[in-house]
């Protein structure tokens, strides 16, 4: 019986410091096309044989990536790998033009935010264990307006939750987006204040496929996490029932393009890593406005390619 009860407490003993371990962040750093250098937490998974979901979140204005700290735990017990991060002139990224900018309140730095979030995925999708497959993003206030612009771009994101949405925080427009992006999941979450319940009401308009939800209280963006009884577990279960399950089926385009290869195409080896982007299946990419290839490669047929 004693040496049970030590096996026992030998193993509850490793999983108390792996899941310390895993929910321990990595700080991470990388650059922008413009230079701006953004950090990060990252959160991994242990290996598996699938790879883990990839799950990036933007915070709000004047904000920082440790806002969304009472989110992490759920997010990795549903089996996200998770990234955290500062957008440009918040917390520790950016430089200080980019933080002046940030506090007057111009468009064009908001506008700018989208890059921050596609040098993100490059370093995430570099990670070991990662299924690019499966990808989620999660905003709140301006950091909703920042992820449906890089959505309506980026056709491989499944899923996102927004918690206080607006139309045009900081004159960054959210409606035009909504309108392009197809194929998505999407949870808009907002207090019970009388703008925020009409912006979701005119966002709603624009995607009436989008899942909304009005919450009790006038909480706003991540404040929410913790007024909230069991908002994080949520949003977590939310996210692992909508990013997809694993596949043997993947396709691949690249970021703007109209365009998914199977398999095997040549064409794959000819998109830059930075731009590649995977589908869970062609019916994915289908479902998100792409088409097939119409042929498999540079050596398919004669004349003039048909290039990613």
């Amino acid at each position: 019986m004693r040496l049970q009860l030590f096996a026992l407490s030998c193993v509850l003993s490793l999983w108390l410091v792996a899941v310390a371990q895993a929910l321990d962040p990595e700080p991470v750093t990388f650059t922008t096309y413009d230079g701006q250098v953004i950090r990060a937490d990252y959160y991994a998974r242990q290996a598996t044989e699938t790879g883990a979901p990839m799950a990036i979140l933007l915070h709000m204005y004047r904000g920082n990536r440790t806002a969304y700290q009472p989110l992490i735990d759920p997010l990795h017990q549903a089996g996200f790998a998770v990234l955290a991060l500062d957008l440009r002139g918040h917390g520790e990224s950016g430089d200080e033009d980019a933080r002046a900018r940030v506090v007057k309140g111009e468009t064009a730095v908001f506008e700018e935010m989208r890059e921050d979030l596609r040098a993100a995925y490059n370093w995430f999708a570099e990670q070991p264990g990662i299924d690019r497959s499966r990808f989620a993003l999660v905003g709140a206030s301006i950091g909703c307006s920042v992820a449906l612009n890089y959505a309506a771009d980026d056709k491989s994101v499944d899923v996102l939750v927004l918690l206080s949405p607006g139309v045009d925080y900081l004159g960054l427009d959210s409606r035009r987006p909504m309108r392009e992006i197809k194929g998505r999941k999407i949870w808009m979450i907002s207090g019970n204040k009388p703008k925020e319940k009409q912006a979701l009401a005119a966002l709603k308009k624009l995607a009436p496929e989008a899942k909304t939800e009005v919450l009790a209280g006038d909480h706003h963006g991540t404040h929410m996490f913790g007024p909230i009884p069991g908002l994080e577990q949520r949003i977590a279960q939310y996210l692992k029932a909508n990013v997809g399950k694993p596949t043997n089926t993947t396709v691949f385009g690249s970021i703007r393009s109209k365009i998914y290869h199977l398999t095997g195409s040549g064409w794959i080896e000819q998109i830059r890593p930075w731009n590649m982007r995977h589908y869970s299946s062609p019916a994915e990419a289908q479902s998100r406005g792409l088409r097939e290839a119409k042929n498999r490669g540079p050596n398919d047929r004669p004349g003039k390619a048909n290039r990613p």
